[in-house]
């Protein structure tokens, strides 16, 4: 039986390594959605396909869905660590916080888009999906979306770049082969109109085939028809015979067909009400079921979003605890100013660990120390002259302590000396607002001018 085990095993683990070559193959070929299919059969045979998980990570980070990449990336490390590239890669993104924040901003964007277009909500979604797409070009759920949208409007050739960028990214998706294969009579139309006008004259319209005994000459039909002459006289005369007895009987006839007819009418009619009726039925029962669909959907995917939110929260704080461990307090604090503490919780386990006892060790040095070492990093950037990146650290000292006023103060300087001077006034009030007796209140009102 034991050995029976084994080799059962073996055979999954060979087959999943089958369907992780075919991944790998479809992904050289940028042919990803296929790609990501395979994958996820190595997988579902060996849960402890490293190999297919990483690259399984790869594709989706490839295709603007980060978040999924660092859940697979993270199982991955779990399963094992020693010599697991999806190290280096977790390192990557944890050095470039503002990375994430922007994925997580493109997600957030691209959910609420989704949701705008079920209340057709149109133009908000839009505006969405096009900011989803800035931030994130690779994203290629938004561009889809945003290209049915083009598609729907009519905006043939918004929709083509759309689509055109998507294959580029995934030579085969299916969505993006289906979208082009619907745009075809669209762009067709197109192409008709701007053939129909040429500047200061119409281009001719085609004539239609007509009949070739129309074009012949009057004396090519009379030899072909001379010669029946004599039976056409004949021929008329019966008829003329038939026509008196038709007039005779006529209006006996007529009412006799008009009584068939009636009848046949209200009974097709009655056919059709029954049958009228029957859709409407059905139609309804459709509409219901459909929205039964759409919410089970709506809540499977509200599911799905907050649960990838969750994990990123856990993959934040492992970042804190390995920097915080290294004594780089400073790398430590930028990530610590990123994790949504609601989002942590304990879960009962066998080794017992607590994650927000954790957490509970951290957090007191982190935020006596984090805004002072981040507002630090802000002021050096500030004398190099980037005053975009000093403000994205003077950020995340805020969101560490939201009423440190000199990382406020200092901001709101940056924002001047770039030249946005209405968002630093703003900021010049809050702090006047908040504490006018502070130090930083009075430089504040000097700054402002009274």
């Amino acid at each position: 039986m034991k050995m029976a085990g084994i080799n059962r095993r073996r055979k999954l683990e060979q087959m999943s390594n089958g369907y992780y070559n075919l991944g790998l193959s479809l992904a050289k070929e940028r042919n990803l959605s296929s790609a990501l299919n395979a994958l996820s059969i190595a997988l579902g045979l060996n849960k402890k396909n490293i190999d297919a998980r990483n690259l399984y990570g790869l594709i989706c980070f490839e295709m603007g869905e980060e978040t999924k990449a660092l859940i697979s990336w993270v199982i991955s490390i779990n399963i094992s660590q020693i010599g697991n590239p999806a190290q280096n890669y977790l390192q990557k993104i944890r050095n470039k916080s503002a990375y994430l924040e922007k994925s997580q901003d493109a997600i957030s964007k691209y959910n609420k888009a989704i949701s705008q277009i079920r209340t057709v909500n149109y133009d908000m979604a839009r505006m969405n999906l096009k900011q989803a797409v800035d931030i994130r070009p690779h994203f290629v759920k938004a561009m889809l979306a945003l290209a049915l949208l083009d598609i729907k409007e009519g905006k043939a050739g918004e929709a083509k770049k759309l689509l055109d960028t998507v294959l580029s990214i995934d030579r085969f998706n299916t969505k993006a082969i289906t979208y082009m294969d619907e745009m075809k009579p669209m762009v067709e139309k197109k192409s008709q109109k701007g053939r129909l006008s040429v500047i200061g004259r119409p281009v001719k319209k085609e004539k239609p085939a007509e009949n070739t005994s129309a074009n012949m000459p009057v004396t090519e039909i009379y030899k072909n028809y001379s010669g029946m002459f004599t039976a056409i006289n004949v021929g008329i005369g019966l008829i003329v015979g038939a026509c008196a007895m038709v007039f005779l009987y006529m209006p006996t006839m007529k009412v006799s067909l008009n009584n068939a007819h009636n009848k046949e009418v209200v009974e097709i009619s009655q056919k059709l009400n029954d049958a009228n009726l029957s859709m409407e039925s059905l139609k309804s029962e459709n509409d219901s079921l459909n929205d039964q669909v759409n919410k089970l959907n709506e809540v499977n995917n509200t599911s799905t979003e907050n649960m990838n939110y969750k994990l990123l929260q856990y993959v934040y704080l492992v970042g804190v605890v390995k920097e915080y461990n290294a004594k780089n307090y400073t790398k430590a604090a930028e990530i610590f100013s990123s994790i949504d503490t609601n989002q942590l919780t304990d879960v009962d386990n066998g080794p017992g660990i607590s994650i927000t006892g954790i957490f509970g060790e951290i957090a007191p040095k982190m935020r006596a120390d984090g805004p002072k070492l981040l507002t630090a990093v802000a002021d050096g950037l500030v004398k190099s002259g980037d005053y975009a990146g000093a403000i994205g650290y003077y950020d995340a000292a805020l969101r560490i302590a939201p009423d440190y006023l000199e990382a406020k103060y200092k901001k709101a300087l940056a924002y001047k000396t770039s030249g946005d001077v209405e968002t630093a006034n703003n900021l010049f009030t809050e702090i006047i607002t908040a504490a006018p007796e502070d130090k930083f209140a009075k430089e504040a009102q000097r700054e402002r001018g009274y």
